[in-house]
């Protein structure tokens, strides 16, 4: 049996180990990057994308909209770091799967992702 993986864009320190902690206990493979090339290619063989805007925006967004039309069945969770409900929405059009922008606490991406790697299954 092959293990669900996980690919993480642009994510901090905290939310980094806590994925790091909850990829052992859930038995799911976590593979992180800090780069938009790498992430295009790791996520080939990924059940989910999980990637935080703001560093380049532009590009990050045209890496959602390709994700969402070269693989489908990628799930993707957007994390934005200041509320802007017109963002949010810009991430569902192109292909978000879940949008987690404030006020929805970043404590839910553990509960998103274990309903996403359970469907998956």
């Amino acid at each position: 049996m092959q293990l669900a993986q996980v690919v993480t864009y642009g994510i901090d320190d905290v939310l980094a180990e806590r994925l790091r902690e909850r990829a052992q206990t859930r038995r799911f493979r976590l593979r992180e990057t800090n780069q938009l090339a790498a992430c295009r290619n790791l996520v080939q063989s990924s059940s989910v994308l999980v990637m935080v805007l703001g560093r380049d925006m532009e590009r990050e967004l045209e890496l959602l909209e390709q994700v969402h039309a070269a693989l489908p069945r990628t799930a993707t969770i957007v994390i934005g770091e200041s509320a802007n409900p017109l963002l949010a929405g810009l991430t569902w059009d192109l292909g978000a799967s879940f949008a987690l922008f404030p006020p929805t606490p970043l404590e839910r991406i553990g509960e998103l992702l274990e309903r996403i790697l359970a469907e998956a299954a």
